[in-house]
């Protein structure tokens, strides 16, 4: 079963402003990091990058989808909801997800609800779930 999430609304772009992304989507985003900027590594950032994040959430027994954080992400982003297919043509925009099992399967369920929320936000969604590892939960 899926214990916890993160999530986040992420847009990336070459030319537009992060600042822009803000005042088209109705959103302030918690993370902004400005195409130049230079990386812990030294690395110069070929791009912009504009993300709202919803925290960490630990899913309980009363939630079996596994989708918390997906779901709490998408409440936040609901002022942005038709808004991101018209973001200039240069911004790439898309839901970041992960999730941890506590098990060497990663069961989650996408409602049909949440599924809607994602296309009336207009992204497409990258997922990944983090399994436990199944030698470690063998039992000798």
């Amino acid at each position: 079963m899926i214990r916890a999430g993160r999530a986040s609304l992420v847009v990336t772009s070459v030319e537009t402003d992060p600042d822009l992304v803000s005042q088209h989507l109705g959103l302030s985003p918690r993370t902004v990091i400005r195409k130049g900027e230079v990386s812990r590594s030294g690395r110069v950032r070929e791009h912009h990058t504009w993300a709202v994040d919803a925290r960490t959430f630990s899913n309980d027994d009363d939630d079996q989808t596994g989708t918390a954080a997906l779901t709490a992400l998408l409440e936040q982003c609901r002022a942005a909801f038709g808004r991101v297919g018209t973001l200039p043509a240069d911004c790439h925009a898309r839901i970041v997800w992960s999730a941890d099992s506590d098990s060497a399967q990663g069961g989650f369920v996408l409602t049909a609800a949440v599924a809607a929320q994602i296309a009336a936000l207009g992204v497409d969604l990258y997922g990944t779930v983090l399994l436990a590892d199944a030698e470690k939960e063998r039992v000798i």
